[in-house]
């Protein structure tokens, strides 16, 4: 029997597979922080326009629709089994946390000095 304290670590290794991928939960957590929608994802993942190899066991594959690049990470096993690790969009969707950092960004790169303080601290204190 599982101790119920331990019980929600199970659910973090745990992995979900679907059409010969294998999804990890941060991948899944990712998908839905950044609010992709999964057949942007499957574009990207079954039709790419790019494919980076980072090295022997990963990939980086890039699909580019209506001036919006998706793009996954693969990374494969000593099993062959190919394992999605993230997947994000440039740009990012409004609404979401990547969205609200490149604006925090952009407005860094032309902001006045006290201007960049003030949003450095802001930065800080997650605001």
């Amino acid at each position: 029997m599982l101790n119920p304290c331990c019980a929600h670590l199970l659910n973090c290794y745990t992995n979900f597979v679907a059409n010969n991928y294998i999804w990890t939960n941060h991948a899944i957590q990712r998908l839905k922080q950044r609010k992709i929608p999964r057949k942007l994802i499957d574009q990207a993942l079954y039709h790419p326009d790019k494919k980076l190899y980072r090295n022997a066991y990963v990939t980086e594959q890039q699909k580019r629709i209506k001036g919006i690049t998706i793009a996954v990470i693969i990374k494969e096993n000593e099993n062959g089994e190919k394992i999605i690790v993230s997947c994000w969009v440039n740009p990012p969707f409004p609404g979401t946390k990547d969205y609200k950092l490149r604006q925090r960004f952009l407005a860094m790169k032309k902001a006045s000095f006290m201007k960049k303080i003030w949003l450095t601290l802001l930065n800080k204190i997650g605001l």
